[in-house]
C-alpha cells in the first residue's frame, strides 16, 4: 500500500500534519506546494506544519524558532520558513545558531520574534516530538492525515502530482 496506517488519534481526525525538517531539501521543495494544497482541504479540516523535533539540541532550537515566529506573526510564517531553509541549506547556517533564526525573522519582516522566543513553553516543543513518535515518522516530509494515515513522497517514488492525489484520496478516506 502506498501509505501506512497508525493507531487512530481522535484529536487529529480532521487535520493534516506536515512533518518537516529545515535541513531537508525535499521539505524545502515541497513546502509551498503543501501549503497551497492545504488551502483546498474540505471545510472543517486544517493543515498544520510540524517541525521534526528529536532529543537533539538543534532540532529543539529549530522547533522553538518556528513556534516563536508563528506566535509573532502567523501571516508571515511561510516567509520565515522559506528564509530559514535558505539560511540553513544554501548559506550553511546552523540550526542551533541564534543568528540563523534572527536572520530568518528579519528577512520575513517578523517583529517581536525575540520576545516570543521566551514565551515558547517546553510543552510546545515536546508535542511535535510526541506526534513524531505516535505517527512513526521516518522520513520528511511526511503527511499524517486524519489521525490515522501517513504518507511521504517516497510512497509515490517522488512523483509530486501523484503524491498530492494520494494525499487528497487519504483525506477522503478519512472522512
Amino acid at each position: 500500500m502506498p501509505f501506512r496506517e497508525v493507531g487512530f488519534r481522535l484529536a487529529d481526525s480532521r487535520k493534516v500534519l506536515c512533518f518537516f525538517s529545515f535541513t531537508c531539501p525535499v521539505c524545502a521543495a515541497y513546502h509551498a506546494s503543501v501549503a497551497q494544497w492545504g488551502e483546498s482541504l474540505p471545510p472543517g479540516w486544517k493543515l498544520e506544519f510540524v517541525p521534526v523535533t528529536l532529543p537533539q539540541r538543534e532540532t529543539v532550537i529549530a522547533a522553538r524558532a518556528y513556534f516563536a515566529a508563528l506566535m509573532a506573526d502567523s501571516a508571515k510564517i511561510y516567509d520565515f520558513v522559506g528564509s530559514a531553509y535558505t539560511q540553513i541549506q544554501q548559506h550553511g547556517m546552523k540550526q542551533d545558531d541564534p543568528r540563523t533564526w534572527a536572520e530568518a525573522a528579519r528577512t520575513a519582516r517578523i517583529t517581536h520574534f525575540e520576545e516570543n522566543w521566551g514565551k515558547i513553553s517546553t510543552g510546545a516543543v515536546k508535542k511535535p516530538y510526541d506526534d513524531l513518535i505516535a505517527y512513526q515518522v521516518s522520513a520528511t516530509p511526511s503527511l499524517a492525515i486524519g489521525g490515522r494515515y501517513v504518507i511521504t513522497p517516497d510512497d509515490t517514488n517522488g512523483d509530486r502530482d501523484l503524491f498530492f492525489r494520494l494525499a487528497a484520496a487519504m483525506v477522503s478516506k478519512s472522512m
